[in-house]
């Protein structure tokens, strides 16, 4: 067995199912500034999203099966995390489209953090910390 990594790239997109994706398109449109983008014309349903800022595109894929999570916003299970700027002003757009989240702070750094549900149920967080680089380099 080799003990080479396979030395993969920057990461390209996000997958996540969706029930209804022209809701799900328009909550990450209106509410997280991302746009649609042309997609190919696969054999199934979705949508293809992107922010330039964020570097990576969510592709919504149509899935009759999905369960959309509901209950407590759960902050240790499956999410992804985009780097907030103003963290203040990202709870009152997240008050004025009513959309429910929990606040925590990451022990011994203190950088707040936001989490919340798209449409579908996926968790969604938003972080006040410093560049990835800046965070990683403190382990040196």
């Amino acid at each position: 067995m080799s003990s080479q990594c396979l030395n993969p790239g920057p990461l390209n997109h996000l997958a996540l199912t969706s029930l209804d994706l022209e809701r799900s398109a328009k909550f990450y449109c209106e509410v997280l500034g991302f746009r649609l983008t042309v997609r190919p014309s696969f054999s199934f349903d979705g949508r293809w999203l992107y922010r330039e800022e964020v570097g990576v595109m969510i592709h919504l894929i149509f899935d009759a099966k999905h369960r959309i999570a509901t209950g407590e916003i759960e902050t240790r299970g499956n999410h992804f995390a985009m780097q907030c700027e103003d963290i203040e002003l990202a709870i009152r757009q997240l008050k004025e489209h009513t959309i429910e989240y929990v606040e925590r702070v990451l022990p011994d750094r203190g950088y707040r953090q936001i989490f919340f549900r798209d449409p579908d149920g996926h968790v969604i967080e938003l972080g006040e910390w410093p560049e990835v680089h800046q965070m990683v380099a403190r382990d040196h």
